[in-house]
């Protein structure tokens, strides 16, 4: 039972609350008396707590003769409540995406310097590669550089295609790589040009991604780091470079 309070807690009950919607479950329909004594809540409270769990859609009530009984719903709506709550955070999530450029463009006339951030940890890299996907613009391209390494590979340890955001609506990507010998070209998704770099082309380390006025770059060793430059110049000057290099390989796909 302790365990089963504790999970409502965490769904957004208080400890009462949880306490009644647990005994209104034991019980059935009930009074507010009974459910106030089998929640070992005084009775003034527990009225408070019922229209608390009936806002929730937790709770209904009955009419059997002169009294009013008590009685909770399934607790499979409270599954129904939270995919509700995710679908509405989906669509904050979109809302936010979709206005994210306005935002970041509000942000940038505060300092025209370049803004440097840095990274590190896998979580912290997973976190700052979603920031630099959603700072992105509509119908904008990507340019990639990447040599894929036994510590890079290590660094994807998840799906190459989602940890580069390839699924990410509007965004258009060109990757140009390295290998070294003995691994796989991970699969990616449709909105990608990709190119591998000829082999007398100076061997490069890590990954340098370049948008319109962001740069990421990542390295694996000695520890995984991620560094964000904010600067329109220098992804200029990057995107300069990425171009001139673009043109040495034969497209793979």
């Amino acid at each position: 039972m302790d365990d089963l309070k504790k999970r409502l807690i965490e769904f957004g009950m208080s400890d009462k609350e949880a306490s009644v919607y647990l005994a209104m479950l034991e019980l059935g329909p009930s009074s507010a008396l009974d459910i106030a004594k089998k929640a070992d809540v005084n009775r003034a409270t527990t009225y408070i707590l019922i229209e608390a769990l009936k806002r929730r859609g937790l709770m209904s009530s009955v009419e059997r003769g002169k009294k009013t009984l008590f009685v909770a719903e399934s607790p499979e709506h409270l599954l129904s409540i939270v995919g509700e709550k995710l679908v509405e955070a989906e669509k904050q999530k979109n809302g936010l995406r979709d206005v994210m450029p306005e935002f970041m463009a509000l942000f940038n006339l505060a300092e025209e310097k370049p803004r440097v951030r840095f990274f590190e940890s896998m979580e912290g890299i997973r976190n700052c590669r979603e920031a630099f996907l959603q700072m992105m613009g509509a119908e904008q391209l990507i340019r990639i550089f990447i040599h894929y390494d036994e510590e890079m590979v290590r660094l994807a340890k998840f799906e190459e295609g989602q940890r580069l955001g390839l699924n990410r609506r509007a965004a258009k990507f060109r990757l140009l790589y390295s290998m070294e010998p003995g691994l796989d070209l991970p699969a990616f998704g449709k909105n990608i040009e990709i190119r591998r770099a000829p082999p007398d082309m100076p061997l490069f380390h890590g990954e340098l991604n370049i948008a319109d006025r962001f740069i990421l770059a990542a390295s694996a060793t000695p520890k995984p780091i991620v560094v964000i430059i904010e600067s329109g110049q220098m992804a200029e000057l990057f995107r300069g470079l990425f171009d001139l290099a673009w043109q040495a390989p034969t497209p793979q796909h």
